[in-house]
């Protein structure tokens, strides 16, 4: 029977800002080409719930505990609902 690898915290808070570039990044290096060739406005709300999906399949590969991944999902999308709101 297998048993589940231990979860453990997070070492820094620099881990949990790469899992966000690495997400970051590899949906736009995907988007970015397409859009730019048919010169069409990318869909900046759907970009970032992608975003935030990616995010969560690469904390769950990570093994990171469930509060971390949920808050790794959701992170980008909530970006992108508080930008527009005045500081």
């Amino acid at each position: 029977m297998l048993e589940s690898a231990p979860e453990t915290p997070p070492e820094s808070p620099f881990r949990q800002f790469a899992l966000q570039g690495a997400a970051i990044i590899c949906v736009l290096s995907l988007a970015w080409p397409y859009f730019g060739w048919t010169a069409q406005a990318m869909p900046w709300r759907e970009t970032s719930f992608v975003i935030g999906a990616v995010a969560f399949a690469f904390a769950t590969l990570a093994r990171l505990p469930w509060p971390w991944r949920i808050v790794q999902a959701a992170v980008m999308p909530l970006a992108w609902f508080l930008y527009p709101f005045p500081g």
